[in-house]
C-alpha cells in the first residue's frame, strides 16, 4: 500500500521541479520560498527565494536574490541581484553586482558598479565604483566616484580630479612604451 503513496508523492515532486524551469507569466507574481528561471510579470514579489530573470513594472525582494531584473521600481530588502536595470532601484541591507538606473538609493549594503543618469545617494554602504550626475554618500567608501556633484561623508580612492589625473598618466605612460616598442622592433 505504500509503494503507490511514494509513487505519488515523486511524480508531484517532479511536477513541481518542471514547473520551476518555465517562465512565469502574469499581471502579479507572488514567489515564496521558491523559484523561478523566467519572470515576465506587471508586479513580481519575491519572499524568502530566487529568479534567474525578472523583467517587471514593479520588483520587490525580500531575503532572496535575482540574477538579472528589469524594471521599473526594484527593490531588495537583505537580499541581492547580480545585475539590475531600473528607473528608480533602492537596496536595504542588501547588494549587487551591477547597477543601471536613474537614481539608486542604497542604506546598509552596496554594489560594485553602480551607474545612475541623475543621483546616486548611499549611506552606510559602498561601491568599487560610482557614475552619476549627484552624488550624495554618508559614511561609505567608494573605490572610483565619478560625478558633477558629490555631497556627504564619503572615503574614495579615486575622486574625478584623481581618476582624471590617474588617466591622464597611464596614458602617458602607455604611450612611451608603445613607442618605445616600435622604435625597438
Amino acid at each position: 500500500m505504500e509503494e503507490p503513496i511514494q509513487e505519488l508523492d515523486q511524480e508531484l515532486d517532479d511536477e513541481a521541479f518542471d514547473a520551476v524551469g518555465d517562465t512565469l507569466q502574469g499581471q502579479i507574481i507572488n514567489l515564496t520560498q521558491g523559484g523561478a528561471q523566467n519572470i515576465d510579470a506587471q508586479t513580481v514579489t519575491i519572499k524568502q527565494g530566487g529568479a534567474q530573470n525578472v523583467s517587471a513594472e514593479a520588483v520587490t525582494v525580500k531575503q532572496g536574490g535575482i540574477m538579472q531584473a528589469e524594471g521599473g521600481s526594484i527593490e531588495v530588502v537583505q537580499g541581492g541581484i547580480l545585475v539590475a536595470r531600473s528607473d528608480q532601484l533602492n537596496i536595504t541591507a542588501g547588494g549587487a553586482v551591477g547597477l543601471l538606473a536613474t537614481s539608486v538609493e542604497i542604506e546598509a549594503g552596496g554594489a560594485q558598479w553602480m551607474f545612475a543618469r541623475d543621483t546616486i545617494a548611499v549611506d552606510q554602504g559602498g561601491a568599487a565604483a560610482m557614475v552619476a550626475r549627484n552624488i550624495q554618500v554618508n559614511n561609505s567608501f567608494v573605490g572610483l566616484i565619478l560625478a558633477q556633484n558629490v555631497s556627504g561623508n564619503v572615503r574614495a580612492l579615486f575622486d574625478t580630479r584623481a581618476a582624471l589625473v590617474f588617466g591622464l598618466a597611464a596614458g602617458v605612460v602607455g604611450g612611451l612604451i608603445l613607442l618605445r616598442q616600435r622604435r625597438g622592433a
